[in-house]
């Protein structure tokens, strides 16, 4: 699987782009391979996780490791809320997330199924940052920040708005423009 290079500091991924990324992931990761069972990385890793879980008609064990609270970041290191199922054991595990930042919980969640003694591991992501740690398959990289169509929109006091933290980052890149004259 070639990953798509987006250069662009600000990316808006349609449904249509995720569907194309979870189908090239299962595909890569099915011919090269084989994984028994997905496990997916709550909250954003569901949604791809599920739906490449669907295209290999495999199970899907989710797990919560997260840095945020209320979609805001609180701790400097993620934290395992929610661990892999037992289940992994003997299996050879696909772990998938939305987006690598850091590749901090990927190495928690592959981490957790080596010590639930998993056959073998691969890891996916739709997006991955340029500067971080690289997964097994990942769909596409960027140096800028992709806003996911799940969660480009949050509910504010009954009204649909930009999610506040994809509205910060804009600004911020907005603030850096300003700069740059």
């Amino acid at each position: 699987m070639e990953t798509k290079y987006v250069l662009d500091p600000i990316y808006q991924l349609t449904w249509d782009e995720v569907m194309t990324a979870c189908k090239s992931i299962a595909l890569e990761a099915s011919s090269t391979f084989g994984p028994n069972v997905v496990v997916g990385i709550a909250k954003g890793g569901l949604i791809p996780a599920t739906i490449i879980a669907s295209i290999l008609q495999l199970d899907i064990f989710p797990c919560v490791v997260t840095r945020k609270r209320r979609g805001r970041i609180i701790y400097d290191k993620p934290e395992v809320i929610v661990s892999v199922s037992e289940k992994v054991k003997g299996q050879r595990v696909l772990i998938v997330d939305e987006m690598v930042m850091t590749g901090e919980t990927m190495r928690i969640v592959s981490s957790e199924c080596t010590k639930l003694e998993a056959r073998s591991i691969k890891t996916a992501s739709i997006w991955v940052w340029t500067e971080s740690w690289k997964p097994s398959f990942a769909y596409m990289e960027s140096p800028g920040y992709v806003m996911f169509p799940w969660d480009y929109e949050v509910l504010v006091a009954g009204e649909f708005v930009l999610n506040p933290l994809y509205q910060e980052y804009i600004d911020s890149v907005e603030m850096m423009d300003d700069w740059k004259m």
